[in-house]
């Protein structure tokens, strides 16, 4: 694998690291575990070495413990989900991915139980995550998290048809759908249960808001981007492809290290235009310009955690940071 340097990323935003990491992730690997989620402990190591749980106690720091050590588990299942269905090379498998698709949706909706034996480890995992997320959380927030998913398939399919055609999309389109491929509208989504943030759907479908929430899952994206190229790179199955460099490689006829230096110009405008726009957005009342402050610095840990994580504390990403 060659391995691309990456500049430094601008993120002038305060880290910080939940209290209960170590129990945090101590409770993770037990559920990976429990639930048979690593076929060998080889696997298994190797997501230990991924430290998935270091990532949520950054980008969620002050979340209750109960919380986010549920959210921990979701989120390393998506990661497991990935690696699983990117080893079977899901292009040629795709009316398995599809039913795969079906009974996903379906526990959530219809909160199905489902055992390890009869259904697999990967649902039977997602069945005991949705049953105790299920009595922590609103109908409302259930609701939204299941549209949430939904987009996420959505997304999938999305870049299931432009592989197969054989069309690449271009840089606006991908940025769009970006955030869905790569769950980050389920992390900004989420901060009601991990931060105990409440903002009513007013408020966050305000030109304002909804814009801030939308330029910090760009920023979330385009970095992840950044660190994924090697990785990307790698992959046999075209999936690697789709990524904001080799798609701002084509589109201007550049190197790849010229798109890298692009790409990283690009991340660090998009965080100069949110902390502009968060320096403007406290035009409720106090009530809400308080919770509005808590959301802001919630997503101030993930991007400064997404930073954090990627380049000093996981073995997921191979790169060169130039820090």
């Amino acid at each position: 694998m060659h391995l691309y340097p990456i500049p430094a990323l601008y993120c002038p935003f305060p880290g910080a690291i939940h209290p209960m990491y170590e129990a945090i992730e101590e409770h993770t690997y037990q559920w990976i575990l429990e639930f048979q989620l690593t076929p060998n402990y080889e696997v298994f190591c190797r997501y230990r070495a991924y430290r998935f749980p270091l990532f949520i106690a950054r980008s969620f720091p002050k979340g209750d413990y109960t919380d986010i050590c549920n959210w921990c588990d979701f989120y390393t299942l998506l990661f497991i989900v990935d690696d699983v269905f990117s080893e079977a090379d899901v292009i040629k498998r795709r009316e398995s991915y599809t039913t795969f698709e079906s009974e996903f949706i379906k526990i959530l909706e219809h909160n199905k139980r489902c055992r390890i034996k009869r259904d697999g480890p990967l649902l039977a995992a997602l069945s005991d995550f949705w049953q105790r997320m299920s009595v922590r959380t609103s109908k409302n927030w259930q609701s939204k998290f299941i549209s949430a998913i939904k987009l996420m398939f959505r997304s999938l399919a999305w870049q299931f048809r432009h592989m197969i055609s054989g069309v690449r999309p271009d840089a606006d389109e991908y940025m769009h759908m970006r955030q869905y491929l790569g769950a980050t509208h389920l992390s900004t989504g989420c901060l009601e249960v991990t931060g105990k943030i409440f903002l009513g759907e007013n408020i966050y479908e305000h030109p304002f808001v909804k814009k801030l929430t939308g330029i910090s899952r760009n920023i979330l994206s385009v970095a992840s981007d950044l660190f994924s190229l090697s990785k990307d790179l790698s992959r046999t199955d075209g999936m690697g492809e789709y990524n904001l460099v080799i798609i701002l490689r084509d589109k201007y006829g550049i190197s790849v290290e010229e798109a890298i230096h692009k790409t990283a110009a690009i991340h660090d405008e998009l965080v100069n235009e949110f902390i502009d726009l968060a320096q403007r957005v406290f035009i409720f009342d106090d009530l809400t310009n308080h919770m509005l402050e808590k959301y802001i610095e919630a997503l101030g840990y993930q991007m400064k955690g997404n930073v954090d994580w990627s380049t000093r504390e996981t073995t997921r990403y191979p790169h060169i940071y130039m820090n």
